[in-house]
C-alpha cells in the first residue's frame, strides 16, 4: 500500500526539524538501515534549506510543501515553492574539495538520490528526490535460481 505524507511549513530552518523527523520515520517504517535512512535525511533536509536559502533568500514568509510518497519499491520526495526559480548554472555541484565555495549540498543530494529533478511548474517550482528501496531478503524466484 502506497502512503502519502504532506507538510506545510513556512520557509523557515526551525522547521527543518520537523523535515527530518518525517523523513526518518518514514524510513523506518519501511525498514531501512540506519546508514541509508540517514543519508536520505541529510539529502531532503539539504534540498529545503536551499530552497529557503537560495529560492526565498532568507525570508521567512515563503510556503514549502514536502510531499513524501513511500511505495512498495522507493520512497519520492516533493518539494514545491513558490520562490525564485534556481539557476541551472548554479545548481551543478561542485567537488567535495578543501576549495570548493558552495554546492556541496546539491553534490551529496546527487550522490544519495537515484534520481533528482529540478522542474519549473505552473505557480513555482517544483524538486523531486527519489530513491530506490534496498531489497530486503530475496524472492522466492531468486532463493530457487541460487
Amino acid at each position: 500500500m502506497d502512503v502519502q505524507v504532506k507538510l506545510r511549513m513556512p520557509s523557515q530552518a526551525r522547521f527543518l526539524a520537523v523535515v527530518r523527523a518525517a523523513v526518518g520515520e518514514l524510513g523506518s517504517v519501511y525498514g531501512w538501515p540506519e546508514a541509508e535512512c540517514q543519508g536520505v535525511i541529510l539529502a531532503v533536509d539539504e534540498a529545503v534549506a536551499n530552497i529557503i536559502k537560495h529560492a526565498y533568500h532568507g525570508n521567512s514568509e515563503g510556503a514549502i510543501e514536502v510531499t513524501c510518497l513511500g511505495a512498495a519499491d522507493r520512497l519520492e520526495f516533493t518539494l514545491l515553492d513558490q520562490g525564485d526559480p534556481p539557476d541551472p548554472g548554479r545548481i551543478c555541484s561542485q567537488p567535495l574539495d578543501d576549495h570548493a565555495h558552495g554546492g556541496r549540498g546539491t553534490h551529496l543530494i546527487r550522490m544519495i538520490m537515484d534520481e533528482v529533478c529540478y522542474e519549473r511548474v505552473p505557480g513555482g517550482n517544483r524538486l523531486r528526490l527519489i530513491k530506490n528501496l534496498p531489497a530486503v531478503g530475496c524472492t522466492e524466484k531468486e532463493r530457487s535460481d541460487a
